[in-house]
């Protein structure tokens, strides 16, 4: 079977997208949403799904360190705390930081589809979904009909600095079972990072998966799902910019996930879902400094009731409660309670007019009950356009190490440490959208959306004085005389900009493709104090990105870019620099051993040696070559 494209050559009827609670057709949820098909993730020249989130358009990626080491996400000019990930609908953020939400733990041969939504979907979802939504649906848990079907897929490649990429995983579906797993893997020495550092970016990625599901009846199935995610990296300059930094991070992620679906009628749906997360970070500053140790606990429980009234009106009615909780030697031992009840109501009152209306009553031990609305709309003109617009409240409490950084820190904090604020108050904005998506031709479709987000007490790191950060925190282990990065809530943000997305995808013959995906995104952020702070630097103020790839029967290649402008920075102590601009490539090259199955593979990452970084003096790597196999066995 040829490698299929993104959904770019599918109708907007015919994508559904699972994370609008509602399983709606793409061209009705009045948002602005990209779809990547599982089977399309082959395509890209990546070697983690942190990498492939680069390529998509209309999305910001700030990576650290080699193949998706660690990776902030960032929509719309949103801090990477203002972006909610989902795993098959259950939230994977991570409590202790945002740092580890693209933590992923999930292998790519699992995956149905990833969604991107983009703008404000707390009434759906609740906090932290302030600049967008990644929801990952896998083959397993999601809510569709499935044949018999069974695949094997797997790349395995040897590149420079002793690096092995291994991908391989498979899905099962027979009779009542379905059966999903594998293995994701990045390994390598690391290259030797530039002067005065004198260490290697080595890192040792692995994450391991395996779902089941099982239908007792024709109505009633069960699911389940075991994660182990697991990462051991160089960790310099990623937190710091400070001359003593040779940091070393190792994170562990356990993830526990299962779902109760009963299927009333063909029009009523009740699900229950629980996840459980148990996860570690153990970061030490320099091979002699007290390691920051931390264990954080998550546990969320969900359930939903999906009705289709009629050809016109649909809802969802749900239920949510989760707890999360820190153990830590230097921000203490702390646990949270959060609750909510949501509804949506999907109307379609007349032809290709499409309401969607969601209120969510939320309540937080970290900011209190809030109340939560959202109302999205959507107009097909004729055929080809479709008109949409979006208004709707968000809101973000503070995370763990926002909150108590440092605070029991062992010793006097070094200068230019990130100082946590117990007195945090939750973020809260409102968020306005309105755009067009244009389908000239099959296969074709063209998008364009302006967003407005205006948003008070948003939290961000602020170079602060000593003296003033103890008279603030009351914190006796600071030096008055230092400079610290106090977390603090400005007062009003105000984020908007353009975002444009072009797709096309055109099958010459049964085995000759043509894809391509290319977007542009501007962002202008501005903040009534006028305050120099660190979430807000790093926002890139324009990104073009984009995919372009064919697939033959001998012969596959795609090649990605990235060009991204932000603001320059410096910092002469530990040699380092940030340029206002930069671009980078990655491209892969396939030939065919055994058509349709078994292929020569060969990818460069980073093709034109661009040296560059996404986060000051977190250098990311030179030219990369690797080669290897990939197999794929399908019945």
């Amino acid at each position: 079977m040829a490698q299929t494209p993104a959904d770019s050559s599918r109708s907007l009827r015919e994508v559904t997208v699972y994370a609008s609670r509602l399983s709606q057709p793409l061209n009705q949820t009045g948002r602005a949403v990209t779809v990547i098909s599982g089977a399309s993730i082959a395509r890209y020249p990546v070697n983690s799904i942190d990498d492939l989130l680069r390529c998509l358009p209309a999305l910001e990626v700030q990576s650290r360190g080699s193949f998706g080491a660690q990776a902030d996400v960032s929509l719309r000019g949103s801090t990477f705390n203002q972006v909610l990930f989902l795993l098959d609908g259950m939230r994977l953020n991570d409590p202790l930081t945002g740092h580890f939400g693209a933590y992923f733990p999930i292998s790519p041969a699992e995956i149905e589809q990833i969604e991107i939504i983009r703008g404000a979907g707390a009434a759906l979802y609740g906090p932290d979904a302030v600049g967008g939504v990644i929801n990952i649906v896998t083959k397993t848990f999601a809510a569709t009909e499935r044949r018999d079907e069974a695949e094997f897929l797997s790349t395995t490649m040897r590149g420079e600095w002793n690096l092995w990429h291994t991908n391989t995983g498979g899905f099962l579906a027979k009779n009542k079972l379905r059966l999903g797993g594998g293995l994701l893997l990045n390994t390598t020495d690391g290259q030797l990072r530039a002067a005065p550092s004198t260490l290697r970016s080595d890192a040792s990625l692995k994450t391991y998966s395996l779902s089941v599901a099982y239908d007792l009846t024709p109505k009633l199935s069960l699911a389940t799902r075991a994660s182990l995610d697991r990462r051991d990296y160089n960790a310099q300059y990623f937190y710091t910019t400070n001359p003593a930094d040779q940091a070393r991070e190792t994170t562990n992620r356990d993830w526990y996930q299962g779902q109760v679906r009963y299927q009333h009628t063909e029009r009523a749906r009740t699900e229950a879902q629980v996840s459980t997360s148990r996860s570690t970070d153990y970061y030490v500053f320099t091979p002699t400094s007290v390691a920051s140790d931390h264990l954080t606990h998550y546990t969320n429980m969900l359930l939903s009731h999906q009705q289709q009234f009629s050809d016109k009106v649909r809802a969802t009615l749900g239920g949510q409660a989760d707890r999360r909780a820190v153990r830590s030697n230097d921000r203490g031992n702390h646990a949270q309670w959060h609750y909510a009840a949501f509804g949506v109501v999907a109307v379609t009152p007349a032809p290709g007019l499409a309401l969607t209306g969601g209120l969510r009553l939320d309540h937080d031990q970290a900011y209190g009950t809030e109340v939560v609305p959202q109302l999205n709309v959507s107009q097909q003109l004729g055929e080809t356009v479709t008109v949409r617009g979006a208004v709707g409240r968000a809101i973000r409490a503070p995370d763990f190490t926002e909150r108590y950084n440092a605070n029991a820190r062992p010793g006097i904090v070094p200068n230019g440490f990130n100082v946590g604020n117990a007195a945090l108050q939750a973020e809260r904005t409102m968020n306005y959208e309105l755009g067009a998506d244009y389908r000239p031709l099959p296969g074709v479709t063209a998008k364009a959306t302006y967003f407005l987000r205006k948003g008070n007490n948003q939290i961000d790191y602020v170079p602060t004085a000593g003296s003033q950060v103890i008279e603030i925190t009351g914190l006796p282990n600071l030096d008055a005389a230092r400079t610290y990065r106090l977390a603090q809530n400005l007062f009003d943000v105000t984020t908007q900009g353009l975002e444009t997305e072009l797709s096309a995808a055109h099958q010459f013959t049964p085995t000759t493709r043509f894809n391509v995906s290319v977007g542009y995104t501007y962002v202008k952020v501005t903040n009534a104090e006028n305050i120099a702070s660190q979430y807000l630097a790093n926002i890139a103020r324009q990104v073009i990105s984009g995919t372009v790839g064919f697939t033959t029967k001998r012969v596959n290649g795609s090649l990605s870019g990235l060009w991204k402008q932000r603001d320059a920075s410096a910092v002469a102590a530990i040699s380092r620099t940030q340029a206002a601009e930069y671009m980078v490539f990655n491209a892969r090259l396939e030939v065919a051993v055994l058509p349709q199955r078994l292929w020569l593979t060969s990818q460069v990452q980073n093709l034109f040696n661009e040296q560059y970084s996404d986060l000051l003096g977190a250098q990311m790597p030179n030219r990369w070559f690797m080669a290897g196999v990939r197999l794929a066995l399908r019945k």
